[in-house]
């Protein structure tokens, strides 16, 4: 993206006023010499118009552009934490800001704010968007947030499926906390097939689908993750093939506690708590801490007939210190208040959960806005 296109993006979501009469001489040489294509002036006079008025967010802007659209991405991440610190509203500023501290790898810090700029709003179908929302899947694959790096994949290929998503698709499906490039040889033909296999069911007959994970497994049945990652496909339309799936998965991986918490789930979704409690148990005792197993768990015991409510509060309790902005734990932990007689701890976490649920409306992290 080209610092002219920058500047237009900048001009229509902020508006910037025009720089403080002590910067207006060095601005207005900046700007002509960035007219002319004279980037290195253009950049060290906004550097010298930003000394004296540091407040000024336009100059900020064009450094950092400028210095992102010569791959100087050091340069232009110091220029946009400059810039967000002067305005936190303006999701672009987030987006590049993400965007030059995963090119300096400074990865944690890029989750957050690209995050933060998919929250704050990016509109649809923009070169920004896309950009943010690929590397956010491939931040997430990384770090082993699967799920969430699956959904960023979705989104983008609601528009077009391209290779490099569908490589990110099928790392996060294999559950490799690596980026795409890393994978071993051996693994990146499966990787590519599974990708394809999740991204392309838009428009396709589910049998299609279904038929694309029948010929990968029957080459790779014995991979981890691969029965997994067809449950997922099934489990909305044909749950009993993907129960089946997921145990499948457990005799590759007897402590696969995604699968193990899906077949919790699914249990209790059919009103047979008695038969979810096993794998919650199993879940909860190959992952202690994750606030996902500890929740499974809470709701099985909530649901399962002459079970004391303080078991499903300790779990649930537990859960909620965990993962204290998930909306569903401090539902099902209300509901345990509730049956234990605690009203004013049901009614305080019911607010929460309330709370919680206005505040993932406004941000939906899967959606650009």
């Amino acid at each position: 993206m080209t610092w002219m296109a920058l500047a237009l993006l900048v001009a229509q979501a902020a508006g910037p006023p025009p720089p403080p009469a002590v910067a207006a001489d060095l601005a207005k040489r900046a700007a002509a010499a960035q007219d002319a294509g004279k980037l290195d002036e253009a950049a060290a006079l906004y550097r010298q118009a930003v000394t004296k008025a540091p407040a000024w967010q336009e100059g900020w802007w064009q450094i950092g552009g400028i210095e992102y659209g010569r791959d100087h991405y050091p340069q232009c991440r110091d220029a946009f934490r400059r810039f967000t610190a002067l305005n936190a509203k303006l999701s672009a500023g987030f987006a590049f800001l993400g965007l030059c501290e995963f090119q300096t790898r400074e990865f944690a810090p890029a989750v957050k704010h690209l995050e933060n700029a998919v929250a704050l709003g990016l509109p649809n179908g923009e070169q920004l968007t896309d950009v943010t929302l690929y590397h956010l899947a491939l931040l997430h694959t990384r770090g082993g947030n699967f799920e969430r790096a699956l959904q960023f994949c979705s989104a983008l290929a609601r528009r077009k499926v391209e290779d490099k998503v569908i490589a990110v698709a099928g790392t996060a499906a294999l559950r490799r906390a690596v980026f795409p490039h890393e994978l071993p040889p051996a693994d990146q033909e499966i990787a590519a097939r599974l990708g394809a296999a999740l991204l392309g069911g838009a428009g396709r007959p589910p049998e299609e689908t279904r038929r694309q994970f029948e010929e990968i497994i029957a080459q790779y049945p014995r991979t981890p993750n691969v029965h997994y990652t067809f449950s997922t496909v099934l489990l909305a339309n044909e749950p009993d093939r993907a129960l089946a799936e997921l145990k499948k998965e457990l005799e590759i991986s007897p402590e696969h506690v995604p699968a193990l918490v899906s077949i919790a789930f699914e249990y209790l979704k059919r009103g047979d708590p008695a038969s979810a409690r096993p794998f919650a148990e199993r879940a909860v005792k190959a992952a202690p801490s994750s606030f996902v197993t500890r929740a499974c768990l809470g709701r099985v015991l909530l649901e399962t007939d002459g079970e004391p409510p303080a078991s499903a509060i300790r779990e649930l309790e537990a859960a909620v210190k965990l993962a204290p902005d998930s909306p569903q734990i401090h539902v099902s932990l209300a509901s345990a208040y509730s049956k234990a007689g605690r009203t004013a701890d049901a009614l305080r976490e019911r607010a929460e959960f309330a709370r919680l649920k206005k505040l993932m409306a406004a941000s939906d992290p899967t959606e650009a806005k």
